[in-house]
């Protein structure tokens, strides 16, 4: 972006006023009042629609040029600004665009600047009112957007197919050397987790590394670290039974790709031989877990594509509930008429940050369905209280 240093300082704020006039990548605006916050999906997704830019909130200009001297706009009481930006860019841009905003004090007391960060995206043509317009910036002062013509939008719809050729790469590379740990053809849970629309690496391969083995999960790694191999592009582990409940292969890539899949085991049942509702639960919540803190590692903030999926599992039973001693259900009443069953959300980091139990038990919820076949409703309280009870008595995660 614009600002090559990190934090940005007043200091960065002046001398970037100094350095840049209005244009493609560059707007300001003197205060963040209602006409401003009313215009600001326009701005934002003109920037993601173009080559990114960066708007300044908190500067006068004269004919696009920044005018000194630079206070700031006096700061709204008991207002979060950049929460305040990141629910108007959620509820006015379709899709979302979620720019990194960043509040700095001035050196006039009260008064603050609002920078405005941009990427240019790969999930372009942003559209604003509804769905009905599409901007991209020209570059004049007096009238820095301006509505797309047809064609232009085609050439931007073009611009999705390069990431999600990526993102399918990368993802059949993962899933064929989980064959190096998951026997083919055996029933078996797969997480994967990935920018929507991977364009450029988050990080570095050595990056990854170091996170799988410096960051902790439930006392030990998210995957055991005499497990882990350098594969291309980032980090893979090969976790035989022996070391955990399962066969199981994960792998993160410096594009963003978290995933995982994990033999699925039997277990007593009754006088039957069930599938482990566990080794499902554990492995989404602990490829959850990874994400949200790799995402906020390396800074990512977009939108996210979380896949669940069991396969080869039909005709096997998945008792997903406790018991109840009362009322003892048949194993069968948990039985599978398909051979593969899968879940697919689209969600932002937000959504396996803050609201990650949530999703995670929406999850659960529809894989468990389809081994539902008793008469009776889909338990959807029991399983979420659950999903939430077990959680918690999982302690320090």
């Amino acid at each position: 972006m614009l600002f090559p240093e990190r934090p940005i300082t007043l200091d960065h704020v002046r001398d970037f006023c100094a350095k840049f006039n209005e244009g493609v990548r560059v707007e300001y605006k003197s205060t963040f009042d209602a006409n401003v916050r009313a215009g600001l999906p326009k701005i934002v997704s003109s920037f993601a629609n173009s080559q990114g830019g960066v708007c300044v909130i908190g500067i006068n200009t004269q004919a696009g040029i920044p005018q000194p001297p630079f206070d700031g706009f006096a700061a709204p009481p008991r207002e979060e600004l950049a929460l305040t930006v990141e629910s108007i860019c959620l509820q006015n841009i379709y899709p979302p665009v979620l720019p990194k905003t960043t509040v700095i004090s001035s050196d006039t007391a009260g008064r603050v600047f609002l920078v405005i960060e941009v990427e240019e995206s790969g999930e372009a043509p942003h559209a604003i009112e509804n769905s009905k317009k599409v901007y991209v910036r020209t570059g004049n002062a007096t009238n820095p957007y301006e509505l797309a013509e047809v064609e232009l939008i085609i050439d931007l719809m073009k611009r999705r197919k390069e990431p999600l050729e990526l993102r399918d790469r990368i993802l059949r590379f993962a899933e064929e050397r989980t064959n190096l740990t998951v026997m083919r053809g055996a029933a078996s849970a797969q997480v994967s987790i990935c920018a929507r629309f991977p364009r450029n690496a988050l990080c570095s391969t050595q990056d990854i590394w170091q996170f799988l083995n410096a960051t902790p999960y439930r006392g030990a790694n998210f995957f055991p670290q005499e497990s882990l191999r350098r594969v291309p592009d980032g980090v893979g582990a090969l976790v035989p039974a022996q070391t955990t409940r399962s066969n199981e292969y994960g792998e993160l890539n410096r594009y963003g790709l978290v995933m995982a899949k994990a033999q699925s085991n039997l277990t007593p049942f009754e006088h039957s031989q069930v599938l482990a509702f566990r080794d499902l639960f554990h492995l989404l919540f602990k490829l959850l877990t990874c994400a949200e803190r790799f995402y906020h590692a390396v800074g990512y903030r977009g939108m996210l594509l979380v896949q669940t999926s069991m396969s080869n599992v039909s005709n096997q039973m998945m008792p997903f509930i406790p018991n109840d001693p009362y009322n003892t259900r048949p194993a069968t009443d948990f039985s599978c008429c398909a051979n593969v069953v899968s879940a697919e959300r689209i969600t932002d980091v937000e959504g396996i940050g803050a609201q990650k139990m949530n999703l995670f038990v929406d999850i659960l919820s529809e894989l468990a369905w389809a081994f539902w076949q008793s008469p009776d409703d889909f338990p959807s309280r029991q399983l979420d209280a659950y999903a939430r009870e077990t959680v918690t008595r999982m302690g320090r995660i």
